[in-house]
């Protein structure tokens, strides 16, 4: 049974790219204090490393876990850098403070850019490397990085677009251009409970339109 995303038109391009950025991510709730007032170190949820998170790995960590679904936009199983929660006022929020996309944990050196080693641990920004490094240094600085976004952002705007039209079209069973609650119910059953409130002209039917987030801000 395919499964349909809600937002599946989210196309920020820095959210996009922050999984290419990212290598480890730190749990939403604050680290408690252990004994003698120490406070404890911060447990990971991307235990593996992968760039990740599992819905094995969210299961250790109760207030992800209960979001995971609605976390979850392409529904592919994990969660990716811009499928996270940001937390706010640091570094990890919207790569305001941690650089483009967190990439700034990469700088484990802490020399102000990211090295082809650095870059290994994340395999989405190792694969890109040569692309990002426009000056061909050896190295990426949160200018090229932002710059590659930039220069990237068309072509993920329409990859996005055309999974979109795809999904869409396979769950139009009888290709009227609009999606019944049956044919939600057979092919997204995820959507299912929450048709009424995405058909907000009330006609029965959800259109392409009332499933992409502009038309619901």
């Amino acid at each position: 049974m395919t499964r349909f995303p809600l937002y599946l038109a989210a196309i920020t391009a820095a959210a996009m790219f922050a999984g290419a950025a990212t290598a480890v991510f730190a749990a939403p709730q604050d680290a408690g204090s252990g004994a003698g007032g120490q406070q404890r170190p911060r447990a990971k949820i991307d235990a593996n490393g992968d760039g990740v998170i599992s819905r094995e790995e969210a299961a250790k960590f109760p207030r992800l876990a209960e979001r995971f679904d609605e976390l979850d936009k392409n529904h592919d199983g994990k969660l990716d850098a811009s499928e996270r929660p940001q937390r706010r006022g640091g570094r990890e929020h919207g790569g305001r403070h941690g650089g483009a996309g967190g990439a700034a944990r990469l700088d484990t050196d802490g020399d102000g850019r990211i090295s082809q080693a650095e870059a290994a641990k994340s395999p989405r920004l190792a694969q890109n490397f040569a692309q990002i490094d426009a000056n061909k240094d050896g190295y990426i600085v949160r200018s090229e990085l932002r710059a590659y976004m930039q220069r990237e952002r068309p072509k993920w705007e329409a990859e996005r677009a055309q999974r979109f039209d795809a999904k869409f079209a396979e769950a139009d069973l009888n290709h009227d251009g609009k999606l019944s609650k049956i044919e939600v119910q057979e092919k997204m059953p995820r959507l299912a409970s929450q048709f009424a409130f995405l058909d907000e002209n009330r006609d029965g039917f959800l259109s392409k339109t009332e499933l992409k987030p502009d038309a619901r801000r």
